[in-house]
């Protein structure tokens, strides 16, 4: 599957929720806790090689093996290939990828909630220490724009970075980061 898309950075998750609802997107996923490990090896590092991605990620009750690909260079927009199988067991997934060798880049939890319509996603990300953001993703650069411009905002209103970026550029590396608690509303 191909993605295009783009972040708004901290956004009024309210007030994204409302407008989302009032230009008829679906909520198709409450917010759902996330739990990911990224994945290196000497063979694949996911710095400027073939993939830029490895990650093992836990979604409520399912869990998925991904890799990304990044498909070409883009100022304004991420773009990248995904390959994404369901797994049964996601601690067993784990000790599998372990004993060939891949290592633990980083691991990470978030809350997502996601929106659909007509070829747009929008999925809401709440992760440990930053600001909420909302990424809008299409199959094309021009559908994004699109949406973005219907929901008020513009192309400097975004940023192309990754959650990894976007962790890196607040002060947060590698490693754990993690929810103190993970129970009540959020």
């Amino acid at each position: 599957m191909k993605e295009v898309e783009l972040k708004i950075l901290n956004i009024d998750v309210p007030a994204m929720r409302r407008k989302l609802t009032k230009l008829g997107l679906k909520r198709v996923m409450k917010p759902t806790f996330f739990h990911e490990v990224h994945f290196t090896s000497r063979s694949f590092n996911g710095k400027g090689s073939y993939a830029s991605l490895f990650r093992l990620r836990k979604e409520g009750k399912q869990s998925f093996l991904a890799v990304k690909i990044k498909e070409k260079k883009d100022k304004r927009f991420d773009v990248r290939q995904e390959t994404e199988v369901s797994v049964s067991d996601f601690e067993k997934t784990k000790k599998i990828l372990e004993s060939v060798g891949f290592e633990i880049l980083r691991e990470r939890e978030k809350f997502r909630e996601e929106y659909r319509m007509r070829g747009i996603k929008v999925e809401i990300d709440r992760y440990p220490r930053i600001g909420p953001y909302a990424e809008i993703e299409g199959n094309d650069k021009k559908t994004v724009l699109k949406f973005l411009s219907v929901l008020g905002f513009s192309l400097q209103d975004t940023t192309n970075k990754t959650a990894t970026g976007i962790l890196k550029e607040a002060g947060i590396g590698d490693g754990k980061l993690t929810f103190r608690k993970r129970k009540g509303r959020i």
